[in-house]
């Protein structure tokens, strides 16, 4: 994984990213020390760690090449900083810390890290003027608003500002969103529902999954699963049909593999692109409990989520492309023009949904009466036992994994007219768009080549 003779100093450890699925065991020249290397994967970190002892060699070359490779690590500032940019508490940091990276440190050494890289719980960043931060915030906050981070509240904008390390108070930005989006801010009142109480021992214990059809008609269907003792997104993806059996078993395949294991049960509605990603669940488990069928009104967790999904940020995709059609740029009834906005949009979407799915996942879930767990979706699922919970994982070998995924699985080709589209680019020398405002010329610029052949 790395060559560790001639470092010429001593080492506490070496941080290489890799993504590897096992424990190794190093040897390192004719000293005959062990280091012993640990793989694991949190979001989207994945990181190896190899803990060792005093390393000494006649060579000093290698150490050139190690330092040409500290744009690719991830050193104990990142680790520190990330979780703390997601709100996890310092307990829970020092505890992800341990378990994810098997890396220790003390409360107190936390406090003064903190300390000395100017991050801190409330205020403003130290490292910046206030009156700047506050027109660096204002103009963050002009740009989520002019896109579907429109329909998110104070409190959501807040916590986007906090993961990209734009500490301000809460307060401030709610003033800021009064100021420069009043009709929001006055739609976005919170309506209180009565809710019958949701009964979870642990993570891993019910997984919940349902396709999410509201901007099916513009050929964006999405599918999601969530897990229902720490509400945290499986997977969030944007697909061509999540009527699929293949698409939907796929989905529930990559989170199997990605975890190690399968839930004690999977919930799932009574709809038959659910029936693979069933039987493989009962395969794996052995019994043909570890599969619910309920109707979609009993799927709570998932359905509940939708909810929350539309209020936040499907409503802005849904009201942009209903414009599009309104201003005669896009006709559903044409498949030329379908699969044209599915090649200007779909990784736009995708990635608007990879960040809604880790936005979810760090925020904070307030106590509620209902019996559900407080805390953030992530530091439930991946600390169960920090808040008095067991993780109820059921192991899968990778064997069964690989052998389900090369011979129950059909996977989906592209069609002709996504490498028609990628033909043009490639001759025009045109870039794929990173804003939606790209994406609608990127739209009209094809739409004009394919309808007029120039």
């Amino acid at each position: 994984l790395v060559e560790l003779n001639g470092l010429g100093q001593k080492i506490g450890f070496v941080r290489v990213v890799e993504i590897v699925f096992h424990v190794k065991i190093l040897r390192i020249g004719e000293t005959g020390m062990e280091n012993l290397c640990v793989s694991f994967e949190v979001g989207h970190l994945k990181t190896i760690f190899a803990q060792g002892n005093e390393i000494t060699d006649e060579e000093s070359d290698d150490e050139e090449s190690i330092s040409s490779t500290d744009s690719e690590e991830i050193d104990e500032k990142e680790l520190i900083t990330f979780y703390f940019n997601r709100g996890f508490s310092y307990n829970e940091i020092i505890q992800f810390l341990a378990k994810q990276h098997n890396f220790s440190i003390s409360y107190r050494t936390l406090c003064r890290r903190l300390k000395s890289y100017g991050l801190y719980r409330q205020g403003f960043n130290e490292q910046v003027n206030s009156e700047d931060i506050l027109e660096i915030v204002r103009r963050r906050i002009t740009e989520i608003i002019n896109g579907p981070g429109s329909c998110g509240g104070y409190r959501t904008v807040w916590h986007t500002l906090k993961m990209e390390g734009l500490q301000v108070p809460r307060i401030v930005v709610q003033e800021i969103l009064k100021e420069l989006d009043p009709e929001g801010t006055g739609r976005r009142k919170a309506h209180r529902l009565k809710r019958r109480q949701y009964h979870n021992p642990g993570p891993n214990h019910s997984w919940h999954m349902d396709g999410y059809d509201k901007l099916k008609p513009f050929g964006f269907p999405v599918h999601g699963a969530i897990d229902g003792f720490s509400r945290k997104i499986l997977w969030l993806n944007v697909t061509r049909s999540n009527n699929s059996p293949d698409n939907i078993a796929q989905y529930y395949l990559n989170a199997v593999g990605e975890f190690n294991g399968c839930p004690k049960v999977l919930i799932t509605d009574m709809g038959t692109e659910n029936g693979l990603a069933a039987s493989i669940q009962c395969y794996f488990r052995d019994e043909l409990e570890a599969h619910r069928y309920v109707p979609s009104t009993r799927n709570q967790r998932i359905e509940a989520w939708w909810s929350f999904f539309v209020r936040n940020r499907s409503s802005w995709w849904r009201n942009h492309f209903k414009d599009m059609e309104s201003e005669g740029m896009l006709d559903c009834a044409a498949e030329i023009s379908m699969e044209c906005l599915w090649y200007c949009f779909a990784e736009l979407i995708q990635k608007d949904l990879d960040f809604v799915k880790e936005h979810w996942n760090c925020h904070r879930i307030r106590k509620s009466r209902h019996d559900t767990r407080s805390g953030r979706p992530d530091s439930l699922f991946f600390l169960p036992e920090h808040h008095g919970a067991i993780n109820l994982l059921s192991m899968v070998p990778q064997e069964e994994i690989d052998y389900v995924s090369q011979h129950v699985v059909y996977r989906n080709s592209r069609n002709e007219y996504q490498e028609y589209f990628d033909y043009v680019m490639a001759t025009l020398g045109l870039n794929r768009p990173t804003k939606w405002e790209e994406a609608d010329n990127l739209y009209c610029q094809l739409m004009a080549i394919a309808e007029n052949g120039a």
